[in-house]
Parts: C-alpha cells; sequence; structure tokens
C-alpha cells in the first residue's frame, strides 16, 4: 500500500467515502478494509457486507479475499451485487412486506420476460396487436419510474399499463429486476423488526463504484448503514457514465456528505496502470468537464511516443488502418498478444465496418456485445423448464416452453386455456383437467396439454431429488429437445450449448453466503435460477473471447484495461455523442465517457478520426474532429512531449496529426 492507500484502509470506523482514480488500486483498498475490519478491529467476518456492480467484480472479491483472510472467513462475508443482495433479503423477509402478493420463491423476471407482460397488457388491455404492439418503449418507462423519484410519465395509459403490468408480476410470482430493490428498500421501511436484524447482521457496509448507484441503491445503503454509519465507499466522479440508466453522480458528490456525519475523504491519485503521457492525455479530457476534478493524478510509469492522433478520408480508411496497425504491432512486439488490443467506439453501429477490416486483414477479433450464452435461444428455452418446475405460476415461461418442441398446443389453443385458467382460484396445478368442453378446447388440444400437464408434474417431483443438471438432462430426454436441436443447421453448436449449461448445472454454487449444502432439490433449484437471472441481468457480456482483438463500445471497456488502445470516431457529434434535446448533464458525462475510454491504454493510445463517415445506414458525410483532441493536442506540444508520427499504410491516404 502507498501513503494514501494506507490512510483508507486504516480510517477510523464510520462514514468514509474514497475517491479513487483510474488504475489507482480501488480494489486493493477494499480488500485492505476488510483484512483491516477483521484482523485489527476483530469485527466478525459474518458481519461484513460488500456490495459490487457486476457478478464479475463481485467474483474477483471473493477470489482476492480468499486468498488474503483465508476462505473460513472469505465464506462468512456476504459479498454480491446490489441485486443478488436484494434477492437473498426478499427470498428471507419478503413475505413481511404487506400487500407483496409474492412468495419467497418467486421468479426474477429480465428485461424480455417484462416486455412480454407489457406486450399482453398492450393486446389484451387496450386491443393492440401482437404483430404492431411494441412492449419495448412501455416496459422502459416503466423501467426508470421505478428507479427515480419522477415517473416519465403520468398519463392515464402509461399508469393503467404500470398497473396492469404489476398485476401481472403478482400473479405469475415475479419481480423483475427494478422491484428488487424497491422492495427491497419498501421492506427496510415498512418492517422495523427486519431493519433491526439487518442493521445487526452487517455491522460494516462496504460499497466499490459508488459514482454508478441509483438514487434506489443509495437509499438501500443508506438504510442498511443507519443509525451506526459504520460504510466505506469507494468511487470516481469522473468515471459516472450511466446517467442514462438511472445512475445519479450527485450521490457520491454531495448527497453522502448530506445524509452521514463527519465523512472522511481519501484521495487515490497515483495511477499504476498508464504512461505519464496517456494519464496527462486523459487530464486534458478531463479539464473539459463542467465539474472540476478533485483528482490530480500522477503515474507511476514514465511516458514518451505513446499518444497518437490518426486521421483517415473515411471511416473505412480508418478501420483498415487500425486492423493493420494491430497486426503490425503483435508480429513486431513477441511479448504483444492480441488480446491485449482493444479498439473502442461510441456506437454499436460503428462495429460493422470495423469487423470487415479486420476480418480482411485476418486479425482475429471479438465484437462485445454479440449473442449471449444465457441470450441463445436453446439456452432460454432449458431455463423456461427449469422456471416452470420451481414456479408453476410463472406464465412467460410456460409460454414459451408449452409448444417447444411442437406437441400440438398452438397459439389458440393457448389463448383458450388461459381464459379458463384465470376462471379458477389459486391452484398448485397438479390436479385433473376438466372436459374438453368445459376448457373450451377440442379433444385432441386438451389431450395434448394434459400429456404436457403431467409430464411437468412428473419432473417437478424428480427435481426434488435431482442436482439442475440430473433434472435437464431428464427434460431432454422426456421432451425429445436434443432432436430439435441437433436437427437444425447448427445443430452441433447449439447442441454443445446445451451441454455447456448442463454442465454448469451440476456445478457448485459460486454464492459464499448461506450456501445450500445439499445440492438437490427444489430449493437448489430455486438458487441455481437466481443466480442465473442475476448473471444475464448484470452483464451478459464477459466472454474472453480468446486471444482475439476486443471491439466494444466505451460504455462495454469500463473497468478494463489493454496494453493498447485504439478509439475510433472521435469527431463531432460522434464523442462527445449528440442527441436532440440533451442537457449539460448529458454533455458533461459524455466527457466523462471519453476519459473512461482513454484510462483503459497501458502502454498505448491511438484516437482516430476521420473527414468523412457513413452513420446509420446514410451515405457518407463530412466530419470534423472533436474539439477534446485539441486540447489532448494542447497539452502533449505544451509538455514538449511530440506526437508520434503515424504513417497509414501505403493502400491508404489518411495522415496522422
Amino acid at each position: 500500500l502507498n501513503d494514501d492507500q494506507r490512510a483508507a484502509v486504516l480510517a477510523p470506523v464510520g462514514a468514509t467515502r474514497v475517491l479513487a482514480g483510474p488504475g489507482s488500486g480501488k480494489t486493493h483498498v477494499l480488500i485492505g478494509r476488510v483484512a483491516h475490519l477483521i484482523h485489527e478491529l476483530k469485527t466478525p467476518p459474518r458481519e461484513i457486507l460488500c456490495i459490487t456492480f457486476t457478478n464479475k467484480a463481485a467474483r474477483e472479491l471473493r477470489e482476492r479475499l480468499r486468498d488474503k483472510i483465508g476462505d473460513a472467513a472469505a465464506r462468512e462475508i456476504t459479498a454480491g451485487t446490489f441485486h443478488s443482495v436484494a434477492a437473498r433479503m426478499l427470498r428471507r423477509h419478503g413475505d413481511r412486506i404487506p400487500g407483496i402478493g409474492r412468495t419467497g420463491e418467486f421468479t426474477i423476471y429480465d428485461a424480455d420476460d417484462s416486455k412480454q407482460i407489457v406486450q399482453g397488457v398492450l393486446v389484451n388491455k387496450f386491443g393492440e396487436t401482437k404483430k404492431t404492439a411494441q412492449p419495448g418503449p412501455m416496459r422502459n418507462w416503466i423501467s426508470t419510474s421505478k428507479s427515480c423519484p419522477i415517473p416519465p410519465m403520468s398519463h392515464e395509459r402509461f399508469v393503467e399499463c404500470y398497473d396492469e403490468y404489476e398485476l401481472g408480476l403478482r400473479q405469475a410470482n415475479a419481480f423483475d429486476f427494478d422491484d428488487l430493490l424497491s422492495a427491497t428498500v419498501a421492506m427496510l421501511e415498512m418492517c422495523p423488526d427486519v431493519r433491526s436484524y439487518y442493521e445487526h447482521r452487517w455491522s460494516q457496509v462496504l460499497v466499490d463504484e459508488f459514482q454508478d448507484t441509483s438514487t434506489t441503491q443509495y437509499e438501500l445503503i443508506r438504510k442498511l448503514s443507519q443509525p451506526q454509519g459504520s460504510v466505506f465507499v469507494v468511487g470516481d466522479a469522473d468515471q459516472a457514465i450511466y446517467g442514462w440508466r438511472g445512475a445519479e453522480v450527485a450521490n457520491i458528490r454531495t448527497q453522502f456528505d448530506e445524509d452521514f456525519k463527519d465523512v472522511q475523504t481519501h484521495m487515490l491519485t497515483t495511477n499504476y496502470r498508464s504512461t505519464a503521457t496517456i494519464v496527462e492525455a486523459a487530464q486534458a479530457v478531463i479539464k473539459e468537464s463542467a465539474f472540476p476534478s478533485p483528482l490530480d493524478l500522477v503515474a507511476n510509469t514514465p511516458g514518451g511516443r505513446d499518444v497518437a492522433i490518426v486521421e483517415a478520408n473515411d471511416d473505412r480508411e480508418e478501420a483498415e488502418f487500425i486492423a493493420l496497425e494491430a497486426r503490425k504491432s503483435v508480429k513486431e512486439d513477441p511479448d504483444l498478444r492480441y488480446s491485449e488490443i482493444a479498439v473502442l467506439y461510441r456506437t454499436n453501429s460503428q462495429a460493422r465496418v470495423l469487423e470487415e477490416a479486420f476480418i480482411r486483414a485476418g486479425v482475429p477479433h471479438k465484437v462485445i456485445g454479440d449473442t449471449s450464452f444465457y441470450g441463445r435461444k436453446e439456452i432460454k428455452d432449458m431455463i423456461a423448464y427449469l422456471r416452470v418446475v420451481s414456479n408453476s405460476a410463472d406464465t412467460v415461461s410456460l409460454n414459451r416452453i408449452i409448444n417447444t418442441p411442437t406437441r400440438g398446443i398452438g397459439n389458440s389453443t393457448i389463448e383458450k386455456l388461459s381464459a379458463w385458467i384465470d376462471t379458477l382460484p389459486k391452484t398448485d396445478g397438479t390436479e385433473l383437467l376438466p372436459s374438453a368442453e368445459e376448457m373450451g378446447l377440442t379433444t385432441r388440444a386438451r389431450s395434448a396439454v394434459l400429456k404436457f400437464s403431467q409430464l411437468m408434474a412428473e419432473t417437478r417431483e424428480k427435481a426434488k431429488s435431482s442436482t439442475p443438471g440430473e433434472l435437464l438432462e431428464a427434460i431432454i430426454k422426456c421432451t425429445g429437445y436434443d432432436t430439435l436441436v441437433q436437427d437444425a443447421d447448427d445443430g452441433n453448436e447449439r447442441w454443445a450449448f446445451v451441454q455447456e449449461l448442463i454442465n454448469l448445472a451440476k456445478e457448485p454454487p459460486q454464492d459464499i453466503d448461506e450456501t445450500i449444502q445439499d445440492r438437490v432439490g427444489l430449493e437448489a433449484l430455486g438458487s441455481f435460477l437466481e443466480g442465473i437471472s442475476l448473471l444475464t441481468s448484470a452483464e451478459s457480456k464477459e466472454e474472453e473471447g480468446g486471444d482475439t482483438v476486443k471491439l466494444m463500445t466505451m460504455h462495454a471497456s469500463k473497468g478494463l484495461e489493454f496494453n493498447s488502445v485504439f478509439i475510433s470516431g472521435v469527431e463531432e457529434g460522434l464523442i462527445p455523442f449528440v442527441r436532440n434535446g440533451d442537457s449539460e448533464d448529458d454533455q458533461d458525462e459524455e466527457v466523462r465517457l471519453f476519459y473512461v475510454g482513454i484510462t483503459r491504454a497501458k502502454r498505448k493510445l491511438m484516437l482516430c478520426h476521420a473527414r468523412e463517415r457513413r452513420r446509420f445506414g446514410q451515405s457518407a458525410q463530412p466530419a470534423r474532429r472533436s474539439f477534446l483532441l485539441d486540447s489532448i493536442s494542447a497539452m502533449l506540444t505544451g509538455s514538449k512531449k511530440p506526437e508520434r508520427s503515424v504513417s497509414i499504410p501505403s493502400t491508404s491516404r489518411g495522415k496522422a496529426t
């Protein structure tokens, strides 16, 4: 630990805020703080709660905790994302919330599941057709209204849709991801005994990436940390880039001081990641922010000619240069791997021309943001089967699998069946079906429904003595799903994904808090499904992709680092990105986003722009380099460190500036 890190780790117990610049060792400080609490202050590990924003960060934190304090102590600490911690709390005490309308076996619905409920509301309540209904915008408005103090829409249709959506969730015994947080906050507000339990359960609360907290997430931390006020938060307002999804940068800037007494602030300003020149380029950018940075970063690694600004005639030439330069770099440096190179851009629409250039250059690459493992149809089908076994009220999952593989239960039968079910009182779904006439079905359709009902009843019975992996194998065998997958054109590849899921379902749980010792039964199934739900929502883009250059948006690069970074499209209107109706805060966040992109680079940074660019399918339009590049140029010139001269390959016509 350096002096600043040590001061933060050894800070007296109370409200502590650590402002940590990029590459300054914030995770090192978090681990050190936990070790200090346990070893010096004798805090029982069970009373420590560590919250991160991603499952990947939570895994890394747990691994490093085990190395630092030992496996036994690490297992007693509660470490996870906001959503995973909230889900645990709701499963244990959620039924105490008045009118909550869910049991502890609730399902967690992701964005696609939520859209299906909204689509049903639009069709059944507002008379739209399945083909014309667009549930996406309404679902986004509902989500925003749950994480912001004031709903974005208050007209009658929104209110009606919101109420019907909530009714659909309750009927399915489900929460969406926004509910996990808001319901947990409500539980702490409405149930004093529950709040008292958790105040004593976790006497020390630590939070990573605090600048990314939403209003609801902040409120959860506030309620868990008071009245004792023992909270340790780490973050950097200069890296707050998620305002568009509800993050509130004021939480780390001002709100923390207002809600907690005698706040101690520590600053980590030594950058151990990037060269001095890259750090100076980043500092030149963040100085363009409307909010002066409290951090004056100093690089631990000397700089040189490691920042270049490259101009190309158009976006295709820019992409060709980046691909060829990446290939050249690996060829000339035997220690450099393709996986240590990243190409960053502002919008996903920029990826196509870059990917084409990498294909032509023969450079191995991966576009981060492609179809994720859990987003694949065959995986979603298998998960839906497990979810129905775990929660028979989960109508979204039921509709997905009731005719997959095809078993003669068409849309018309499903609609009639749903209408009939709505007339019944709540049951466990195991009784025999009445006659086809009573259900409004043909005899053939009733027979198909009866077979499916019996299949699911038998599967649920088997689940009581099976691991999730064994249950998947049984479902595949009795449904013939393997034949459905393997008969497809890409059947071998798809079947390999199914087998990977089975293997995953046979592995021990990763949760270190209150783990289920017995890996069989419905409780183990519920735990497995909860882990998948939390994983797919938090991030679905963590595939490593082998030794390949990574192509991704600057947002996706947050938390990562690479030896060499290319940033494409550093032009007015693109970086910073400009939309109609943007506020000053929106534009300031765009400046911070570029700062985040620059600080991903460790040894080499190339900032690229073009004179012409095709955007959103349009013909090439004139482009002008971003004013942020002018700031970097002035910094380089003022420090008398000339920018590296870069030559575009002879087949191109661009130039370095």
